[in-house]
């Protein structure tokens, strides 16, 4: 397979398993759904592509069975089964699982903040002579406060799940924004990593779906910035705080090969220029989130 192929597959397996664990109610108790793919559903017609499954763990799961090594279990179990059960069901059987993995990730994140890789090797019998077929990912984050409209059912191929909302998804991709710039990732001794220029290409989306003019829907989703700030210690003063490495920023986005090339670097900025103008009128900026031990 070359990388076009490659990409085609994953989107198609993908698909797959998503409908295996959206038929499992008993996940719907464990986990919330978010990400490219959600945001992709929340939205409707066609939007940038996504290559593996976006989840947190659900606080009251967490609670209630504080181990990871036992969430892990549990998560390994429901997955194996809800994807197994779902491929042998399709007529004609097309996947079989192979082997489903779970690693933690990090080990033990200092902060608690502890998260699950899950990679799926699966058996596609459309395909039996081709060897090396990429394992399916999903990314279990760990448990986040919520606000009262972060999270809502969505259908998917006629099973309902709990996903975020469109809010919810604004507000925690200007956050993943602001996580990887050099600022925080010095405050948090995190390791470099690439500048997330996807979700300020992503907010553009919602921006054209809900325009500043729906302003219960910008306050909701500012309200959920804070809270998604919050837990993971993010400052943001104003658009200073967004326009740190900004010639990094729009060096990356503008070689990125995965962005579409519908909404370019100036647009994408000028709309998020005005998203945070209306959170400053609306003072829902500035936001300080020093460390515990910081704080007089």
């Amino acid at each position: 397979m070359n990388r076009s192929q490659q990409d085609a597959w994953k989107r198609e397996a993908l698909d797959m398993c998503f409908q295996a664990l959206a038929s499992c109610n008993e996940l719907s108790r464990k986990i919330v759904y978010k990400g490219a793919r959600i945001l992709a559903l929340r939205l409707g017609g066609q939007q940038r592509a996504s290559y593996d499954l976006d989840a947190n763990i659900l606080l009251s799961f967490a609670v209630r069975t504080p181990d990871r090594n036992e969430q892990s279990a549990i998560l390994h179990d429901l997955f194996s089964t809800a994807i197994s059960n779902f491929a042998s069901a399709q007529d004609p059987v097309r996947f079989e699982l192979d082997r489903l993995d779970i690693t933690h990730n990090p080990p033990n994140h200092p902060m608690g903040w502890n998260a699950f890789d899950v990679k799926v090797r699966l058996k596609d019998f459309n395909n039996e002579g081709v060897r090396g077929l990429p394992f399916v990912s999903f990314d279990v984050a760990a448990p986040e406060a919520l606000g009262d409209v972060a999270v809502a059912p969505l259908e998917v191929d006629g099973h309902t799940v709990f996903a975020y909302t469109l809010e919810r998804i604004a507000g925690e991709k200007l956050r993943a924004f602001l996580s990887s710039l050099p600022t925080y990732r010095t405050k948090v001794q995190k390791p470099g990593e690439v500048v997330r220029v996807k979700d300020i290409y992503d907010v553009s989306k919602i921006l054209a779906a809900h325009p500043l003019k729906d302003t219960a829907f910008w306050n909701a989703a500012g309200a959920e910035f804070k809270l998604a700030c919050a837990s993971r210690f993010i400052d943001c003063s104003d658009m200073a705080t967004f326009s740190e490495a900004l010639a990094v920023t729009k060096a990356t986005y503008e070689s990125d090969p995965t962005l579409p090339k519908d909404i370019d670097f100036n647009t994408a900025w000028t709309n998020l220029q005005a998203i945070v103008a209306y959170w400053e009128s609306c003072l829902i900026l500035p936001i300080a989130n020093p460390f515990p031990s910081q704080k007089t």
